[in-house]
């Protein structure tokens, strides 16, 4: 009995351990879309996985663009100067959709001009 609840413990430790921290923003992506993401100047973008998502500067330099590379999830955040958190995003990305179904290519996170 002592060993069950030992094991229930131990597995809701675990799945606690594993949902995302409070105000963490969720961003649903398909392989090849991008989403703007605002940031103050001075400010970096680092993701778990850069091999699901890759982050670099926006084209007109006002923040950033996380482009979405294959499936899988990862968590992006943004650091502002002096290592001062940002903004966090779970960023799960799919593969692309019926080849007759044409995707938005831009998901528009930020609410800005897509």
């Amino acid at each position: 009995m002592r060993s069950l609840l030992f094991a229930l413990a131990a597995g809701a430790i675990l799945a606690a351990g594993e949902s995302d921290p409070a105000g963490t923003a969720s961003l649903q992506l398909e392989v090849g879309q991008s989403a703007p993401l605002s940031a103050a100047p001075g400010a970096n973008v680092l993701c778990d996985d850069p091999g699901v998502v890759a982050s670099d500067f926006a084209e007109d330099g006002g923040g950033f663009v996380l482009l979405a590379l294959k499936p899988g999830t990862t968590l992006c955040g943004v650091w502002l100067v002096g290592q001062k958190p940002g903004g966090l995003y779970r960023v799960t990305v799919t593969a692309r959709g019926d080849a007759g179904v044409e995707s938005a290519p831009d998901a528009g996170l930020d609410g800005g001009p897509v």
